[in-house]
């Protein structure tokens, strides 16, 4: 699987986010850029490597009017809209003349500049991201 599609798809899974955390995360909590850290498949136990996490430069964007944005390459890779209700990050992703899709990602940690949240797919994409101030 190639690095684009997996960051495509940990970030597609940011709806179903664990429940490690204690307490409820807001919509406006999230707002900024958070830029990816770790991308891993915990199943396959593979790691993105840390020179190619540099290179690409991938984040989520949180933006007013729940609007979010994946970026890798300095480029959109996904864009649409999107909702929480702890611990699931509802995404409805806007395929431009193909209409949208809906894709939860499950938050599995949410502290102080920390999120980690993932697919909530058999084969799972978790994302470890830090809030840019």
């Amino acid at each position: 699987m190639s690095l684009s599609r997996i960051f495509y798809f940990s970030v597609l899974s940011l709806v179903i986010v664990s429940s490690a955390c204690t307490r409820s995360v807001k919509d406006e909590e999230v707002l900024g850029i958070w830029q990816y850290i770790k991308i891993e498949n915990p199943n396959q136990g593979e790691v993105t490597p840390d020179e190619e996490l540099k290179e690409n430069d991938p984040s989520i964007r949180f933006s007013e009017g729940n609007k979010l944005e994946m970026i890798w390459g300095g480029k959109v890779l996904s864009e649409g809209t999107y909702h929480i209700e702890y611990p699931v990050i509802n995404y409805q992703e806007n395929l431009k003349e193909r209409g949208s899709r809906k894709i939860r990602f499950l938050i599995k940690k949410f502290e102080d500049d920390i999120l980690v949240f993932q697919t909530m797919e058999a084969d799972a994409v978790r994302v470890t991201a830090r809030k840019l101030k």
